[in-house]
């Protein structure tokens, strides 16, 4: 572009840069919602149309005659308005967008962005809000892009235009890193080719951009062989371990419970790759103690014997091999899963006890260690666990051994916490079903004690259950439905009493503490185990990827013949879904999230019959995986009157100065910022001598440039970019970088204005 009308002519066409948008736009955020199985396409069809429509209007806020300072502001309000209307359309309630619904609203955000730390994906359980949420971030990346690329700035376009196409390669990025959707080669040469559109074909006319596209086309097919060549198992690099807040730092954890407000590393850095052929969930530390106040884990414990609580005959179709490789973890521990048998590369000074706890005695476990489990990891059906022998063995009864709290002791940082040497009073209840005599004195215990509304409740819960996998059940789905998921709870005296009665809201901690304390008064062998949640599978790679955000908590009860079955109160992040599984059932297909009810109960949103497209915030009788008939005609109605509005507006345009004049006004602006002070009538001969002798033959030229081109009768050849530049470098010459930063600014590299 050597003048200024040239320039004009090479302008971006708007209706074209619209198109290309709302193509990277849809191609993004398809992929966006397939982190959800079965969203509803038309919903992003809808949402791609709002923010298409607010780059139109954006376009023609840029060309009114309206004051600068009224058209940010207009700009402002128009992407206001669309992102609010781009999220209704995605799916979120409109009436929760009124004053009057955003506590409502910020309490189902903070439920739905809980939920999602712990999810495998596609999410496709049946809470609501977390598959709302997940949906949420495509049309407000949308808007803000569309925001970004058509903001009506005048010197600043192609820099808020490229930030626009970042904010889209997130929108891609995200989820394909999240969740591999296949077939990369041809998701990138896809991606080619819309990105070369984003970057070339709004400024190119006719024949040229069918040579731009000849051109991808040939780059994209000869790059194919090389990617494949390049697509081997060892990945040239592994975005896996990238850790982009955690700063390279390896990090700790601190498994016993403390019940306060959740302060566990939650950056998403990634701590565990693990190769498993199904989800687990991965065990660090067993936590058999109640104390009074918490979990934690006893010296009882560490002197057991590995495999000593294992049973007599270990079903081998439960029998799991898994391969763990450390990525940003530094632990004494273990991470394994189930009881393991045999823990293989983790060094010689290994030892294990019969809680499946397994410590590593030399040194801890860092980042680059790899190691391979073999565990026993029971997952019986209902039939088989309600069939399981009631009498248990006389050892388990130190699983229902309840501490109590002594006087004074709570929970408080004033209190007299945990006070060593000192004895507290125990209470062992007897095993279900054996010695009443002994039950009838623990209850006199416990109804004594700071647990005395805990022990009723879990006595009226558990009271007629015919097996112990019924009182396990109702205990479990009374958490799941009375209870709302919070990484805020207070903190109370006696925080597990406090949260069932009073508080009514907390984490894994308290959700995994109170079963397991209920379930211990009722008589059931029960301890709690810490560890993480299964992680994000890697379908290509076939690994799990836990990061920090998957810490977790849950309860281990023991049947009889079968050994210890995971269960998870926590109706954010469940365990097995075993509800209604006969005893054929073989596999623990474990969804995170809040998916499963165990033996078929009721969750803290009321279930959608496992649709996943009403979770995904389908109204009734809207089909997941179509394109309804009305999202799909309002998006297309707001495309058409989008690019009709730009038509007109190009049709009217011509009404704004000549590239000439332009020229004028700005460098009659500029002149003054860069300390050249014009006198008042300076006529541009007068100026362009001037120049000439202070400044130099390069300023002179670029003034001689506009004044023939506004006074010849036959026009001139207006100044060009080798001649601007020369221009603002002889009149920054002798102020150093503050002036040439101020002559950036007063004749940016673009060139004037025109319309």
């Amino acid at each position: 572009m050597r003048a200024a009308g040239e320039a004009t002519a090479k302008r971006a066409d708007p209706r074209v840069a619209l198109v290309v948008f709302a193509a990277l736009g849809a191609f993004a955020a398809a992929h966006w919602f397939r982190l959800v199985d079965g969203a509803p396409a038309g919903r992003m069809v809808a949402a791609v149309a709002v923010a298409t429509a607010l780059g139109a209007l954006l376009t023609i806020l840029g060309r009114t005659a309206l004051p600068r300072p009224a058209v940010h502001i207009g700009a402002l309000l128009c992407a206001v308005a669309a992102g609010a209307l781009a999220v209704v359309v995605a799916g979120l309630p409109a009436r929760l967008l009124a004053p009057g619904g955003w506590d409502e609203l910020a309490g189902e955000l903070d439920r739905g962005l809980s939920g999602i730390r712990t999810v495998q994906w596609p999410y496709s359980g049946p809470e609501e809000w977390v598959g709302l949420v997940i949906l949420l971030g495509a049309p407000l990346l949308l808007t803000a892009a569309a925001a970004l690329t058509f903001w009506p700035v005048r010197r600043a376009a192609g820099l808020m235009r490229a930030l626009g196409l970042v904010v889209l390669l997130a929108l891609y990025g995200v989820p394909v890193t999240e969740h591999d959707p296949g077939a990369p080669l041809l998701r990138g040469f896809v991606l080619l080719a819309v990105v070369a559109a984003w970057l070339w074909l709004p400024r190119l006319r006719g024949r040229e951009a069918g040579v731009a596209a000849a051109v991808v086309l040939a780059v994209g097919i000869g790059a194919l062989p090389v990617a494949a060549k390049l697509d081997a198992d060892t990945a040239l690099v592994d975005y896996r371990s990238w850790q982009w807040f955690g700063g390279g730092k390896d990090i700790t954890f601190n498994f016993n419970h403390s019940y306060g407000p959740l302060d566990w590393p939650r950056s998403g850095t990634t701590l565990l790759n693990v190769r498993s052929e199904k989800p687990l969930y991965w065990k660090v530390e067993t936590l058999d103690a109640f104390d009074g106040l918490r979990w934690l884990r006893s010296d009882a414990n560490e002197r057991s014997e590995p495999g000593g609580e294992l049973p007599a005959d270990p079903d081998s179709r439960w029998d799991e091999q898994f391969e763990v490789t450390v990525r940003s973890l530094k632990t004494d521990f273990v991470v394994g899963a189930g009881t393991p048998y045999a823990v293989i590369g983790a060094g010689e000074a290994v030892t294990g006890s019969a809680d499946g706890t397994v410590r590593r005695l030399d040194e801890p476990l860092e980042r680059g260690d790899a190691y391979t489990v073999r565990s026993y990891v029971p997952d019986p059906g209902p039939e088989r666990m309600r069939a399981a022998a009631r009498a248990y063995p006389a050892q388990l009864d130190q699983y229902t051994r309840i501490e109590l709290p002594l006087a004074g002791e709570t929970a408080l940082p004033d209190s007299r916490r945990y006070p060593p040497g000192v004895d507290r009073a125990a209470v062992v209840v007897p095993l279900r079903g054996g010695d009443p005599d002994g039950a009838i004195e623990a209850d006199r215990l416990l109804g004594d004690s700071p647990y005395a509304k805990t022990h009723a409740l879990a006595s009226r819960l558990t009271a007629g259950a015919p097996t112990v996998y019924d009182a396990v059940d109702r205990v479990q789905d009374h958490l799941r439905t009375q209870y709302i998921y919070s990484e805020r709870p207070p903190t109370q005296a006696y925080p597990l009493e406090s949260f069932l009665f009073e508080d009514k809201i907390g984490y894994c901690q308290q959700f995994s503490g109170a079963m397991a304390l209920m379930l211990r008064m009722s008589g059931i062998p029960t301890r709690v185990v810490s560890g993480f949640s299964p992680g994000s599978l890697d379908s290509e790679g076939g690994e799990y990827r836990v990061r920090d955000l998957d810490a977790h908590s849950w309860v281990e009860v023991y049947f009889n013949d079968i050994g210890w079955v995971t269960f998870d109160p926590t109706p954010q992040a469940a365990p097995a879904d075993r509800a209604g599984r006969g005893p054929e059932a073989e596999r623990l297909d474990i969804p995170t999230g809040g998916q499963s009810r165990l033996g078929g109960g009721a969750g803290p949103i009321p279930e959608r019959g496992g649709d996943p497209a009403a979770t995904a915030a389908g109204p009734a009788g809207e089909e997941g995986g179509g394109l309804p008939a009305l999202p799909v005609i309002l998006a297309l109605l707001l495309v058409a009157a989008a690019v009709a509005l730009v038509l007109r507006l190009r049709a009217r345009r011509g009404s704004g100065l000549p590239s000439g004049d332009a020229g004028l006004r700005e460098l009659e602006r500029a002149l003054p910022r860069l300390g050249w002070a014009l006198g008042p009538g300076t006529t541009l001969l007068e100026l362009e001598r001037r120049l000439a002798r202070a400044a130099g033959p390069g300023s002179a030229g670029y003034v001689a440039r506009l004044r023939e081109g506004r006074f010849s009768p036959r026009g001139a050849r207006l100044p060009g970019r080798a001649e601007r530049a020369a221009l603002r470098r002889e009149l920054t010459a002798e102020g150093g970088l503050r002036a040439r930063l101020r002559g950036f600014r007063a004749l940016p590299p673009g060139g004037p204005r025109t319309s």
